[in-house]
């Protein structure tokens, strides 16, 4: 990945991504990376829960609709033990944002 300085002490990534020099530790934005991939497997998850609901109710074949039961019983354990450890990394980044901004205060 190339880098190339953008104005005011800027750098922008060849993927378009602008930071400021010192702004946020690698730690921080391995944290947000690994939240965005949490949040977007919320919203998978959340996403089949909706379908499955609807072929639930649709659903004509006992053995199917015990089977997506099955399913949705899953994607509901998922769903709460994502959503628990997303709430965990998110009050962690915030910490860490928290640092960084009374750091960059001080200096």
């Amino acid at each position: 990945m190339r880098t190339i300085e953008a104005p005011h002490g800027e750098f922008a990534d060849t993927a378009g991504v602008t930071s400021q020099v010192g702004s946020a530790s690698p730690e921080l934005r391995r944290s947000l990376a690994e939240i965005k991939g949490q949040a977007q497997f919320l919203l998978y998850l959340a996403d089949q829960i909706e379908e499955s609901l609807e072929q639930l109710v649709q659903e004509a074949d006992d053995c199917h609709s015990a089977f997506l039961c099955k399913v949705l019983a899953m994607y509901s354990g998922q769903l709460e033990s994502k959503h628990q450890g997303l709430g965990e990394k998110v009050a962690e980044a915030c910490q860490e944002v928290y640092v960084t901004v009374r750091e960059r205060e001080m200096a």
